[in-house]
């Protein structure tokens, strides 16, 4: 008799697993175990998860994904984005239950228990890796767009240090960004990931209502389906995995997750996949059937410098990276003091000090890289490959299913292949694309 997969046995006996109540206690203790030194409240309820995975992962993919589906075609970039979704979504359960199955907090502590110390180091750095490209794309995306709202509101150009990048970077951090990434709790960034929503379907919203207007694709005849070119679509992938990277944000929203059963996390990861794929699908589409081939990297430089709706959508996303940067520096504080500061009380002073060396370092990255691309692309095809498709798998496979049988265990060998080949791949199309083929 051969070990079975729970996360098959767990959607055979759905109503046994999922509305199980010992279930939900377990999950609960396990969640719980290594962080009780801290105290932590447990009432985030599902409405606020959602919010925050969502917002952790949008973000911006919405910007690229137009032009990355004007290099694979409309078809292929569907069957790619729909394909990833669900490889992601599948990844986030099976990490789901290696936490229940190690009884510990974290990410790293994960890998730990899985593999070592060692192990769990890599993971450590992978996801700092993550947090820090994240985090400092984000800052790109407010740097590239608050300094042309003022400039349009202010009728100046770029030439006033008041209306300048640097300055208006600089501004948003210390008096917004800075501010609202020393809330202690992730659950309390809730109406933040909100605004954050409401700022993209504008965004989505905008991109449907111009289509009409700016539909030049249709003149040059250059929307085509399929675009047989393997280079294009290995040089697609890292950013369409990006987009969807919500595994290091996980852990911290379910250490505050009320009732975190079975069947609520279920609902929370399933919910954020679809509804983050479901806009980026339609903002792919229309952004690539409005400007075609001549689809520009960030979407909204496609559009009238003086067009009043598209000047909103600029503040728009700027607003939603401005208030997801929080997410990942509540990431990266929590892993640093995991590493360095394990079982010690809180301290605000520790708290600020560590967000304070964290905005320095990814303030300044984001005033020294001159595209979103670079930076998505690099992550997409190295620390977020290792984090939502390598680890996940391996994890699983060392604490969920140790003695299974062969079959059984392929899937998720196969998940892990498919991370290794993608890595080699992808991060070699992304250096030919940004350094020998400019």
């Amino acid at each position: 008799m051969t070990e079975k997969d729970p996360l098959i046995k767990r959607s055979l006996n759905v109503e046994t697993d999922f509305e199980n109540e010992s279930s939900s206690s377990d999950l609960s203790d396990v969640i719980n175990k290594k962080i009780s030194n801290q105290k932590p409240t447990k009432d985030a309820g599902l409405y606020s998860s959602i919010a925050n995975l969502t917002n952790a992962v949008m973000g911006a993919g919405f910007l690229s994904l137009p032009y990355v589906f004007s290099g694979m075609g409309w078809a292929l970039g569907i069957i790619m984005l729909v394909v990833i979704g669900i490889l992601c979504w599948y990844t986030l359960q099976i990490l789901a239950l290696s936490i229940r199955e190690a009884g510990v907090s974290t990410y790293e502590e994960v890998a730990e228990a899985a593999y070592g110390k060692k192990f769990g180091t890599f993971i450590k750095i992978c996801i700092f890796g993550v947090a820090l490209c994240a985090s400092t794309s984000y800052l790109i995306i407010v740097g590239d767009t608050f300094p042309k709202v003022f400039q349009f509101a202010a009728d100046q150009d770029e030439s006033y240090f008041w209306t300048g990048r640097v300055f208006i970077s600089l501004l948003i951090m210390c008096c917004i960004i800075f501010p609202v990434s020393m809330m202690k709790r992730m659950d309390s960034l809730r109406f933040t990931s909100s605004l954050s929503f409401v700022s993209i379907i504008y965004l989505l919203s905008l991109l449907i209502s111009r289509y009409p207007t700016y539909n030049r694709s249709f003149k040059t005849h250059h929307i085509y389906a399929w675009k047989g070119d393997a280079i294009t679509v290995l040089r697609g992938i890292p950013n369409i995995i990006f987009a969807d990277t919500a595994h290091i944000v996980l852990l911290p929203v379910m250490g505050e997750f009320k009732n975190p059963t079975n069947k609520r996390i279920t609902v929370l990861t399933s919910t954020t996949i679809f509804l983050c794929n479901t806009i980026y699908l339609l903002a792919s589409l229309f952004g690539f059937f409005t400007f075609g081939v001549t689809t520009p990297g960030d979407i909204l430089n496609g559009y009238k410098k003086t067009d009043v709706g598209a000047i909103i959508g600029r503040l728009a996303i700027g607003v939603s990276g401005m208030v997801t940067f929080p997410l990942f520096a509540h990431v990266t504080r929590n892993s640093i003091n995991e590493t360095f500061f394990k079982g010690q009380p809180f301290s605000w002073a520790r708290h600020t000090y560590v967000l304070l060396i964290f905005a320095i370092i990814t303030q300044t990255l984001a005033l020294t890289i001159p595209q979103i691309q670079l930076v998505t692309a690099f992550s997409g095809s190295t620390f977020v490959l290792i984090g939502v498709f390598i680890a996940p798998a391996l994890c699983y496979l060392k604490l969920c299913i140790p003695n299974a049988h062969w079959k059984t265990k392929l899937r998720y060998w196969i998940i892990v292949g498919f991370g290794i080949c993608a890595i080699g791949l992808c991060l070699t199309m992304t250096i030919y694309n940004k350094i020998i083929n400019k």
